[in-house]
Parts: structure tokens; C-alpha cells; sequence
């Protein structure tokens, strides 16, 4: 069965039209940063835009095309007054179309990213991932993470007048290369949130675990889990990859000939996955 340039004209223009709309959806929804690196959101809304108006000229050239293929047809049927009824001749104005089953696979293949992201798997990452990456503990491994331009602790963590201070795990690996913020976090309890993560070595006591979050360079493909260990005197009750937030002290002992980052927690509690799950 052979589907006519009109009808897959059509379908083009639905799925611009679809990306189109999602990719702006997205974007009012304030929904982008779970997906892209703040500094390439703008392109994406264009990108939504462009998309838009690519639709409506597919459209516009698939009635143009559904409009001369009933006129040839039209003609054919009545030339030199004869009725003629041309089954194979009209197929062969626009070469071979695809098959209905080709066309319905790039529909499907096309959609797919849509439904993950719908069903919230665009940014699910497993522990097979994890162990497929690789848990970075050293700024040095990430080529986009400068330490010469950190901030300071004040700008990525606003104090409060009572309660632990929020930091991220990508302050913790700013503060291993830099013993200017070390400083900053020595004598303070902190709130840290990530994912949880077995510690298979580097463990004798069974009372550590790894917390990570994902970092990004361009897009949610690129992630690379970023992770601190935590040490942790109670037996961790929670599953593999869950969000934990953790209270505690950050350490920067020496082991292995470098400096590394330890938190030592006084609570280890389940909590909801972050509106923006990964760090840049």
C-alpha cells in the first residue's frame, strides 16, 4: 500500500506543528531548565517558533498539492471525450512514496522523545547510568566547570538567620580546588539534596554512601553525575537513586594524596526530587 505525497505532506506539517507547540509549552512553563542549559533556552523558544511557521508552509504546499491531484485526475478521466480510469499512471508524478508501515515508524520514532518527556522520562536516569558514567569527584574532569570563575558561597547559597545552610554538590568540588572556599564552610552545618548512591569501595566501615546530582553542559544527553561522599553513622533506609536531603558538616580530608569532600550527616531524610533536577 502506497500513501499519496499529499497525505505524508500532511503528517510533516502535524509533527512541526506538535514540536512547535510542545517546544513553546515548555518554555511558558518555565520547564526548559530541566532539559537545557539556561544559556541555550532562548534558541530553543525561537526554535518553537521557526518550527511554527515551517508548519504552516508544509500545509499550505500539501492543499496545493491535494488541489493538483484532483485536477490531473480530473483530466485524465475525460481527455478526447473517453472515460479513462489511469490506476497505476497518477502514481508515478512524484516518484515512489513511502510505505504506509516506513511512514508510520519515523511517526513513531519522531514522537517518542514527546512521550518520554510527557511521561516524565526524559530526565529519569537509573543506577545504570550512574555505573555507565561514572561519579565525577573532581572539577578537573569537567571541562565546562572553571574553577578560576566560582562564586562564592554567599552567591550560590543566600544565608538564613537560623537553620542549615543550602549548598549544592558542585560547591563542595568548587571548595576541594580552592582553599579560599573551604574556608567558607568550615564550622557550618549545611543542607544538601541528591541522589542516593552505594559506595562499593573506599568503604571499610560501611558507613558511607555517595549523593549526586547531574550536571549538564548542553542538554540532559550530556549529564555527568557529580557526587560528594557522605558519612553517615545509621543504617541508610532508603533505595538506590532515591532523593534524600542530608544536614550535616562538609569535611576535606586528605585520602588517596588529595583532598576530597566528605560530608559528615547528622540526618539523612526521603524528600521529593528538586523542580530542577540538575546543576550546571
Amino acid at each position: 500500500m502506497k500513501l499519496s505525497s499529499s497525505l505524508s505532506s500532511f503528517r510533516d506539517a502535524f509533527l512541526l506543528m506538535l514540536w512547535g507547540i510542545f517546544l513553546l509549552w515548555l518554555s511558558w512553563k518555565g520547564q526548559l531548565t530541566i532539559y537545557l542549559h539556561p544559556s541555550l533556552q532562548p534558541y530553543t523558544t525561537a526554535s518553537g517558533v521557526l518550527l511554527l511557521i515551517l508548519a504552516l508552509f508544509v500545509f499550505r504546499d500539501a492543499f496545493l498539492r491535494s488541489g493538483d491531484h484532483h485536477v490531473c485526475c480530473h483530466d485524465h478521466s475525460h481527455e478526447n471525450g473517453h472515460d479513462h480510469h489511469p490506476v497505476h499512471e497518477d502514481h508515478h508524478h512524484d516518484g515512489e512514496k513511502p510505505s504506509a508501515a516506513l511512514l508510520l515508524f519515523k511517526t513513531i520514532l519522531l514522537l517518542l522523545p514527546l512521550g518520554m518527556i510527557v511521561t516524565g522520562q526524559g530526565t529519569a536516569f537509573t543506577m545504570t547510568t550512574v555505573l555507565n558514567r561514572g561519579v565525577v569527584d573532581d572539577l578537573r574532569k569537567l571541562p565546562s566547570a572553571n574553577v578560576s570563575e566560582a562564586p562564592t558561597l554567599a552567591e550560590t547559597a543566600p544565608s538564613s538567620s537560623s537553620g542549615p545552610m543550602p549548598v549544592q554538590i558542585i560547591d563542595m568540588l568548587y571548595a576541594i580546588q580552592m582553599p579560599s572556599y573551604r574556608e567558607e564552610f568550615e564550622g557550618k552545618e549545611v543542607e544538601l539534596t541528591g541522589q542516593v548512591v552505594p559506595m562499593t569501595t573506599g568503604n571499610p566501615k560501611g558507613d558511607r554512601f555517595q549523593v549526586i546530582r547531574m550536571f549538564i553542559t548542553c542538554c540532559a544527553a550530556d549529564a555527568k553525575p557529580v557526587g560528594v561522599t557522605v558519612q553517615y553513622p545509621k543504617p541508610l533506609k532508603v533505595p538506590e537513586m532515591s532523593w534524600v536531603k542530608i544536614i550535616g558538616k562538609p569535611t576535606f580530608p586528605m585520602e588517596g594524596g588529595r583532598h576530597t569532600a566528605v560530608l559528615e550527616a547528622s540526618a539523612v531524610e526521603p524528600c521529593e526530587a528538586p523542580s530542577e533536577p540538575f546543576v550546571y
